[in-house]
């Protein structure tokens, strides 16, 4: 019902809108799954160059400085001094990265956590002890990276193998009794004590806030989303105006021609303008031929009936002057039939054989009366009779009168 009541330009715009919309979020989708990805991958590189550091500090802690330093120390120093500022490579690093975080002003999340860690900032976690316990049961698994929602906002979490308990180490994670007396002092003789060579302690636990990439992307996203709807603005307006002057105008002159041309009045014949574009000037072309070729049908079709009309008003002429002559004919024929009629009804009136007295010349009837010959005869008939003398009465009964002049009196 609706696609009914919209026209095939409203149909075109809907239609391109629609798929411009489609295509619209199809590329803001795109561009923004492509940015949480880019964003993810600086957050897994930036996490990467902050272990490849650290690492590197404890290396350096672990391999070079501290033996060189426990050669001079173990010479001019009691052995209970403990001093974690270079004999615990993880103090020292997490006391560089507090100085890096304020030089930096970043806010990311670092630490080297331990199931019963030595320092409770360095515990673990559960989503951390979880892991420690994982590569523990698992020697192949050394790192894992995810997704996390912590306290509502979103961060890249990155989670690597750690140190392995070594020879040196030993000295302040074996027993309480070997360790140096200021270390117990320090953190207790429960803490990070029982450690035995080889054994993987840690685990590197770094966190890359993702809120302040994920706000710039949608800040793009949204400015993206204004640029396509703007685009998409231009393209319906583009759109409308060229359709009206490519097409709307055209079709409605055509539209025009054709319902004129069905409304009569003479139109059949005549041209529509020529329009912009060759398919336009294909299409005028054809309704113009077609045009000139009904107004010829038209025309021819006329003159036949023009033709044929006049051929019948000839031949109804024709046909009503003999009919008339056969009615007058008829009329004639109607005329003498009746005075054929009444003329043998006369002969059957006075026919037969007729009874008159040789003296007085009366006429007997059927019923045996005699009458007058005249009352018979205008009985039986419709004559009348006047009186009069002939001239052999009047020679008779006025014997002296002088017919050649009735005025002179008669002879005695």
């Amino acid at each position: 019902m609706l696609a009914k009541g919209l026209t095939s330009r409203a149909i075109l715009i809907l239609a391109v809108v629609l798929l411009f919309s489609l295509a619209g979020v199809a590329v803001v989708w795109l561009v923004r799954d492509q940015m949480h990805r880019e964003a993810l991958d600086q957050a897994r590189e930036r996490a990467r160059n902050l272990l490849d550091r650290n690492l590197a500090i404890h290396t350096y802690f672990s391999h070079q400085l501290k033996p060189k330093v426990f050669q001079i120390s173990d010479k001019c120093m009691p052995a209970d001094h403990f001093e974690p500022a270079w004999m615990s490579s993880t103090y020292a690093v997490r006391g560089i990265d507090r100085y890096f975080d304020q030089l930096a002003k970043r806010d990311y999340y670092y630490k080297e956590c331990a199931i019963n860690a030595r320092s409770p900032q360095n515990e673990a976690d559960d989503y951390e002890r979880a892991f420690i316990e994982q590569m523990k049961a698992d020697p192949r698994l050394q790192e894992r990276s995810d997704l996390r929602l912590l306290e509502g906002r979103p961060y890249f979490v990155f989670l690597r193998r750690g140190e392995s308990m070594e020879a040196d180490c030993l000295r302040c994670h074996s027993q309480p009794d070997r360790a140096p007396r200021e270390l117990v002092e320090r953190y207790g003789p429960l803490r990070s004590f029982g450690r035995s060579q080889g054994e993987l302690v840690s685990a590197i636990s770094i966190r890359v806030p993702l809120a302040a990439a994920y706000a710039r992307n949608s800040h793009v996203v949204w400015q993206l989303s204004a640029l396509l709807l703007g685009v998409l603005a231009v393209l319906v307006l583009a759109i409308f105006l060229l359709n009206r002057h490519l097409f709307l105008r055209p079709l409605n002159s055509l539209r025009a021609q054709a319902e004129a041309m069905g409304s009569g009045g003479g139109h059949l014949g005549e041209q529509v303008a020529p329009v912009f574009g060759r398919d336009w000037d294909e299409l005028v072309r054809a309704f113009n031929r077609m045009s000139a070729n009904l107004k010829a049908s038209q025309d021819e079709l006329e003159r036949r009936v023009r033709q044929r009309t006049e051929g019948l008003k000839a031949t109804t002429l024709a046909l009503e002057e003999e009919v008339a002559q056969r009615r007058a004919a008829e009329d004639e024929k109607e005329k003498l039939i009746a005075e054929l009629r009444q003329a043998l009804s006369e002969v059957k009136q006075l026919g037969g054989l007729l009874p008159i007295c040789a003296h007085c010349k009366k006429i007997r009837d059927d019923q045996g009366y005699w009458q007058r010959l005249e009352t018979y005869i205008h009985t039986h008939t419709d004559a009348n009779f006047s009186h009069g003398i002939c001239p052999d009465c009047i020679k008779e009964i006025y014997p002296g009168l002088d017919l050649d002049d009735p005025g002179k009196p008669p002879r005695p």
